[in-house]
């Protein structure tokens, strides 16, 4: 690639379009530019370029606010940001949309908390990971293409027995070679290393130690020892024509000329990555870059590739840009069609208009309503719309949260690793069949069926599966919808406890919107792991209750929390609490109502106007990647009574919300005067 001057040239210079909206008498509220969120950016690379690599996983966290991440006003850019960008845009580009060698790139690890490191036995010890059991130590990468990759591993070994440590390094489970390993000093240690074959995409590379050595009389130890892992690769890529070649090179330029295939790219590609149409302008300066390449000796590729990377690094790929005609302008109007077509595809998607939506855009009948609708439901039936159970579902309704669950093994000796990852996708599974399967969002809570695996239906006490997943009734178990999955269990209890605190300020801030106040300053706050002492948690919330200061909030959300006191902290069905005292989870709510089950519980929940409410709302918060403000009242009122007269199905509330004016519509902001 030549000079990145260039790219920041193109930017400085470029000038926005313009657009001409008639005014309506409403408030839709303003416009932040709204920045693509790490997902966002994986996903539209993807369906812009025919890539499988994920290169913004790498990029810092995104901020979240309103329990989204891709709320606009904190959605922050760094310096840092800017050089991964470039970098992952450079990767893309020579992985998938440009002829020639792809350049081997170095992966590296410390084995003890490196980013993708992970273990089936062993812990952090010695100033590295100490494999103490037969196991292995993985590194999982998204590799940018199909070629051989050189592995090594600094390690040693606690030595005992008559032999010496054995180690294996290989991928996807298959060993390549193994290795006597013989240091045993960190000092000592050596570099092992062996080459292997992968394709494109993510894959787990390991070192295995396969001789576990106990001395029962001396209690010597044999144990191996890996410092770091590093992944070097791919070391014999040769050139040619990448499989995704023609999403980037869509003319030819032997046929049609070279300038008007450079002028048509920056047409076609352009208009993708920005997602409405170049301007005559635009496509000048991408040119431009282009001759610029060309001049400098680069040849015909190499000056598409510049101009790629230009559209690639632009603002107008990076944020989703509305140009207001009148920004100062306070009377509403409407989004181009090409901006309604982007804000529906991130709201259903998570990524870039499709073809389809891309032609209703160009030719203005999106703005229709029966068109909108008509598309809101067939990208609803799209694949692509399990995006909304990922970052939808993933945060409203926590199922991202399990990952960072982690309970003490020593007092849940059942938890593990195969356990979180089968609670992961009985959520995922639950998520979807609400949000995508046309079932009302009701039985979010009193579904009286799951899907489960062999390990659930262990942990369940359910009898097993003759799938691999398999849907099994409720109906005579103690656990019905959302509230009883085993993953939001875990995830809203304590290492190594339950927290009725917690479960019942979830209950009331995700599915109610009432979000209890924060206690007080000088209120002892009941968190301790070892806070029992021979009293229960219900003993020990009653009293918390009498201090007039904690009443207020505890009364609502305790009786939740305790209702749900039956499910341990990995959500296992139990009858009495971790000191014998036979569980009670009856309990009366603000309001009255008396409830003696979690069953009871659920079922009052789904059918309280709050619930359906608090949907459309967090939903309205995702979709538009703004809080609701008061102008925004009355438009959800309309979008709640649509949902309701939906029978509290997705599709519907998710209809009424691509209608709204918020959706639909902008308004700019008077200036100041000093």
């Amino acid at each position: 690639m030549r000079s990145f001057s260039l790219i920041l040239l193109f930017f400085t210079a470029c000038k926005a379009p313009t657009t001409d909206d008639p005014g309506r008498e409403s408030d839709p509220g303003t416009v932040t530019l709204h920045r693509l969120n790490r997902v966002e950016l994986d996903n539209t690379w993807a369906d812009l370029t025919g890539t499988s690599l994920r290169p913004a996983r790498d990029f810092p966290p995104d901020d979240s606010g309103y329990g989204f991440d891709n709320i606009a006003d904190v959605l922050s850019w760094s310096p840092l940001h800017l050089e991964m960008l470039e970098a992952a845009t450079d990767q893309i580009l020579a992985n998938d949309l440009l002829s020639g060698v792809i350049p081997a790139q170095t992966y590296w690890a410390e084995a003890e908390d490196g980013e993708g490191i992970d273990a089936t036995a062993g812990g952090a010890c010695c100033g590295g990971w100490m494999v103490w059991s037969n196991g292995s130590l993985g590194y999982t990468l998204d590799l940018p293409a199909d070629g051989t990759y050189r592995v090594s591993v600094r390690a040693w070994g606690t030595q005992a027995g008559p032999d010496l440590v054995n180690m294996g390094l290989g991928v996807d489970g298959v060993t390549a070679q193994s290795f006597t390993v013989s240091p045993d000093d960190a000092d000592l240690a050596e570099v092992y290393t062996v080459d292997v074959d992968a394709t494109s995409g993510e894959h787990r590379f390991f070192a295995s130690f396969t001789n576990d050595f106990t001395d029962g009389t001396t209690g010597a130890d044999r144990n191996l020892v890996v410092d770091w892992i590093e992944v070097t690769g791919p070391i014999d890529a040769s050139a040619g024509e990448p499989p995704n070649h023609g999403f980037l090179f869509s003319c030819d330029e032997a046929q049609q000329g070279e300038a008007t295939c450079v002028s048509s790219i920056a047409r076609t590609f352009g208009g993708k990555a920005w997602r409405r149409p170049v301007t005559d302008e635009e496509v000048q300066r991408l040119v431009s870059l282009y001759e610029q390449s060309r001049d400098s000796g680069g040849d015909y590729e190499e000056g598409v590739g510049l101009m790629a990377k230009a559209i690639l690094l632009s603002p107008h790929f990076l944020y989703r840009v509305e140009i207001d005609a009148e920004p100062t302008v306070a009377l509403a109007h409407d989004l181009s069609s090409w901006e309604l077509a982007t804000r529906l595809s991130y709201f259903l998607w998570s990524s870039m208009p499709d073809e389809e939506l891309f032609a209703v855009a160009e030719d203005g009948s999106l703005l229709e309503d029966e068109v909108l609708e008509a598309q809101v439901r067939r990208m609803l039936a799209d694949d692509k719309a399990q995006a909304l159970v990922d970052n939808l579902a993933g945060q409203w309704l926590h199922v991202r949260a399990v990952e960072n669950a982690f309970p003490d093994v020593a007092v849940f000796p059942d938890w593990d690793e195969a356990l979180r990852d089968s609670m992961t996708e009985e959520m995922r599974r639950m998520a979807a069949s609400v949000l995508l399967e046309d079932r009302s969002m009701l039985e979010l809570l009193v579904a009286e069926e799951t899907e489960i695996d062999a390990r659930l239906a262990e942990h369940y006490g359910l009898p097993a599966p003759t799938e691999v997943w398999e849907s099994v009734s409720l109906e005579d178990t103690e656990r019905t919808g959302w509230l009883t999955t085993g993953g939001l269990l875990t995830a809203t209890s304590y290492p190594g406890r339950t927290s009725p605190v917690q479960r019942g300020k979830w209950v009331l801030s995700n599915l109610m919107c009432e979000t209890p106040a924060p206690p007080p300053d000088n209120v002892d706050l009941l968190e301790a792991e070892d806070a029992m002492e021979g009293e229960s948690l219900t003993e020990q919330l009653a009293r918390h209750r009498e201090d007039p200061l904690c009443a207020s909030c505890h009364q609502s959300m305790d009786p939740i929390g305790l209702g749900l006191e039956n499910f341990d902290g990995i959500g296992m069905w139990r009858n009495t609490d971790e000191i014998g005292v036979t569980i009670d989870a009856s309990g009366e709510l603000p309001g009255g109502f008396t409830f003696h089950t979690p069953r009871e519980l659920a079922q009052y929940l789904a059918e309280d106007p709050k619930f359906a409410r608090c949907v459309a709302t967090k939903t309205f918060t995702y979709a538009l990647g703004r809080a609701p403000t008061v102008e925004d009242w009355p438009y959800l009122e309309g979008i709640e009574t649509q949902f309701a007269g939906g029978e509290h199905r997705f599709a519907d509330l998710a209809v009424g919300i691509a209608l709204s004016g918020p959706f639909r519509m902008r308004r700019g902001t008077p200036e100041v005067t000093p």
